[in-house]
C-alpha cells in the first residue's frame, strides 16, 4: 500500500480515536477528537505493556473492544500466535481491518459484543485485553462473567473507576439476616436512546471491581496502577475452567441411548444416558472434602403419569472422571422400578451436589415413558 493510498483512507475512515503508526510517516491521527491525548492511546500503553510479558510467543491473545486495534497490534508485534479484536462497533472494525492491511499483521477483527462472547464460537485465550471497556456496558456483571469464561489465564482490565473521596471503601450490614459487605458504584445518568458502547454507565470503586472480578471465577486479582479515576487490574486464573461448584456455568445436553420400557412391579430397570457438558465448568467426579458439594451426579426421578413426584432423586450415578466442557460421558444408571402397575415417567437431570440441580440452571431434563405391567 503507498503513503497516498493509506492517507486516502486515512481520511475516509475519520474520526480515529486510536493513533496508530502505520509507516512512511503515516498516523491515523494528530488531532484530539474527544478530549482525550492526541497520541491516545500510548500513555495508556506505557502501563499496560508493563502488564504483559516481553515475548507472548505460543499465546493467544484476545483484545475486547479493540477500537482501531492499537493494543491487538502490538500484541501481535510481541509474538502472540493467534490475536482477535472484537469491537460492537463496525466503524471501529473497519477502522481495524485497514490497520491490519496496512501494517500487514496476521490478526482477526470481528464486529461483536462483549455478550456474545462464548468460547463455542471464538475459542479460549492465555491473555484476555478489557481496555476502557466496562464503564460502556450496561451491564458490567454480565460482561466479567462472558470476558471470564473465554479467559484460559490472565484478562487485563483498564477503566473508570469510582473517586475514592466520594464515598467510602465499603461498608458492613445484615441483609437479609446475612452478614455482607457493600462496595459503592455509581450510576451515570443517560438519556433513554444512548447507545451503549458509547456512552458511561457504572463507576465501581476499585474494591467492588475486584470483588466482582472474584466473584466471576479470578482467584487473584491484583490492582496494578490505580489513579484518582482510573485503575489498571491484573487478573489470574487458577485453572482453565471453573468447576460445578460454579452455578452459572452448569448445563447439560442429555441423551437416551438404551433403556428398559416395560417391566414388572420392583423389577430392576437399566438406561444408559449419555451426558455432554454443554457448560463452561469442569464437572467434579469427587466433590469438596466429606460434604461432596459441587460433585456432579446423574440422577432418576420417578413421576406419576400426571406428572406428580413419585420418588424424588430415585436413584443417581456417579462420574468415573471429571468431565471438562464440551466432553462427553455415558453413564449408566440402574434402580427397581415401582410396585404397583401403570404408567410412569422417568425423568433424568444432572445434579451438582448440595449446589443445585442443572435444570434450575437451566438445563433441559430427559424424560422417557416407562411400563410397569402386571
Amino acid at each position: 500500500m503507498t503513503r497516498e493510498e493509506m492517507l486516502d483512507q486515512v481520511r475516509r475512515l475519520e474520526p480515529w480515536f486510536h493513533c496508530i503508526e502505520l509507516g512512511e510517516d503515516v498516523r491515523t491521527k494528530s488531532a484530539s477528537v474527544a478530549g482525550e491525548p492526541a497520541d491516545h492511546p500510548s500513555g495508556t500503553w506505557q502501563t499496560i505493556r508493563q502488564c504483559l510479558p516481553e515475548d507472548l510467543t505460543g499465546k493467544d491473545v484476545l483484545d475486547v473492544g479493540c477500537n482501531a486495534g492499537f493494543y491487538a497490534v502490538e500484541a501481535k508485534r510481541r509474538g502472540a500466535r493467534r490475536v482477535l479484536g472484537v469491537d460492537a462497533r463496525r466503524f471501529h472494525v473497519r477502522q481495524a481491518m485497514f490497520v491490519r492491511s496496512a501494517l500487514d499483521l496476521d490478526i482477526e477483527f470481528e464486529r461483536m459484543s462483549v455478550y456474545e462472547l462464548n468460547p463455542h464460537d471464538v475459542g479460549r485465550f492465555d491473555v484476555t485485553l478489557a481496555l476502557g471497556l466496562l464503564y460502556h456496558c450496561k451491564h458490567p456483571m454480565l460482561a466479567l462473567e462472558k470476558l471470564a469464561r473465554v479467559t484460559k489465564e490472565t484478562l487485563i482490565v483498564e477503566t473508570a473507576t469510582l473517586p475514592s473521596n466520594l464515598l467510602p471503601v465499603a461498608l458492613q450490614r445484615s441483609v437479609g439476616g446475612l452478614d455482607v459487605t457493600l462496595y459503592p458504584a455509581a450510576y451515570i445518568e443517560n438519556e433513554r436512546e444512548a447507545k451503549e458502547e458509547a456512552y458511561n454507565w457504572f463507576l465501581p470503586s476499585v474494591e467492588g471491581l475486584t470483588s466482582m472480578l472474584k466473584t466471576v471465577g479470578f482467584r487473584d486479582v491484583v490492582p496494578f496502577d490505580v489513579r484518582e479515576e482510573r485503575a489498571v487490574l491484573i487478573c489470574s486464573k487458577e485453572a482453565e475452567y471453573a468447576d460445578s461448584r460454579c452455578l452459572d456455568d452448569l448445563a447439560s445436553r442429555l441423551e437416551l441411548v438404551e433403556g428398559t420400557e416395560t417391566c414388572h412391579p420392583g423389577e430392576n430397570v437399566r438406561f444408559l444416558i449419555e451426558a455432554e457438558n454443554t457448560g463452561y465448568a469442569r464437572w467434579l467426579s469427587e466433590g469438596e472434602h466429606e460434604s461432596g458439594k459441587g460433585a456432579v451426579r446423574l440422577a432418576a426421578h420417578v413421576l406419576k403419569e400426571d406428572g406428580e413426584d413419585l420418588f424424588w432423586y430415585h436413584a443417581g450415578v456417579m462420574l468415573p472422571r471429571d468431565v471438562a466442557p464440551d466432553e462427553t460421558v455415558p453413564l449408566e444408571i440402574n434402580f427397581r422400578a415401582p410396585g404397583a402397575p401403570g404408567k410412569y415417567i422417568v425423568e433424568f437431570d444432572m445434579v451438582s451436589e448440595h449446589l443445585t440441580w442443572f435444570e434450575d440452571a437451566g438445563s433441559k431434563t430427559l424424560r422417557r415413558e416407562l411400563w410397569v405391567e402386571t
